[in-house]
């Protein structure tokens, strides 16, 4: 393994080029505290790319918006799928332009559980530019769909989505909220308790969003994509990330105790 130097000393762009011309094979690795990315070259060419849940060239592009990181290089000729298609010189001009951008929408997107809603106080004096994009996002937004079903709804691809969010998030227009929690199952132990039982204080949370703020009153537990069930909920303190279901409930959904589900407040 060969150190080249972290990216405050040289940029992504000079190093990729250095080994494009030099039609170098093996891995580049950029680490910083808490995440790595895996650039794979083979003979100058960039073939295979992977940044935590990003891979192919989002992975590259959203790298050159790191403002740390170091670099090391390992000389090899292994074979790997490839998942990016792209002539590198592009992909380079496409990263100095759109990096910074995109990797702080991927640092803001960290999860497709998350909802938006309207800020309750925009900023004085804000402007916002609305065209058919726009409100092909703004008009699906309830306070509860998801970033996933935001994207299904609007009929617009997920970057046009992701980026009309950001924005109006990023000027002040919009509330990000995580209304969505994953719990460990428990039993309820109260003889003949017919409900779902979860923390007070996702109440707390779950009331900042403006559907919820008289309170909530079921819950929709989901196990995968196809079992789900909606409870009536009660809150006490003490139960961290546990949620506590009847028999019923789990045999209904197929799942046992320390299973882990879904769960977010339902109207």
């Amino acid at each position: 393994m060969s150190l080249i130097g972290t990216l405050g000393e040289i940029p992504l762009a000079d190093v990729l080029r250095l080994f494009a011309s030099g039609q170098k094979s093996g891995l580049v690795t950029v680490a910083a505290a808490g995440r790595e990315a895996l650039l794979r070259l083979d003979k100058g060419r960039l073939v295979h790319a992977v940044s935590g849940r990003l891979v192919g060239e989002a992975a590259l592009l959203d790298l050159f918006g790191w403002t740390e990181g170091q670099l090391t290089f390992v000389p090899d000729e292994k074979v790997v799928d490839p998942n990016v298609d792209g002539s590198l010189e592009a992909l380079i001009e496409e990263g100095l332009r759109e990096g910074p951008l995109l990797h702080r929408m991927n640092t803001f997107f960290t999860s497709d559980r998350l909802v938006f809603q309207m800020a309750a106080s925009p900023p004085e004096g804000a402007i916002c530019t609305m065209g058919t994009t726009e409100w092909s996002v703004l008009r699906v937004l309830d306070g509860r769909k998801d970033l996933r079903e935001v994207i299904a709804a609007a009929g617009i691809g997920r970057l046009e989505v992701q980026r009309v969010l950001f924005a109006l998030a990023d000027a002040g227009f919009l509330e990000k909220l995580e209304l969505h929690r994953t719990l460990r199952v428990q039993v309820l132990a109260r003889f003949g308790a017919a409900g779902a039982e979860v923390d007070a204080k996702l109440e707390e949370e779950w009331r900042r969003s403006m559907r919820f703020s008289e309170g909530v009153l079921r819950v929709e537990v989901r196990a995968g994509r196809d079992r789900m069930a909606v409870l009536v909920v009660a809150f006490r303190p003490g139960l961290a990330r546990q949620i506590g279901l009847p028999k019923a409930t789990l045999a209904e959904l197929g799942v046992r105790e320390g299973d882990e589900l879904t769960v977010r407040p339902a109207v």
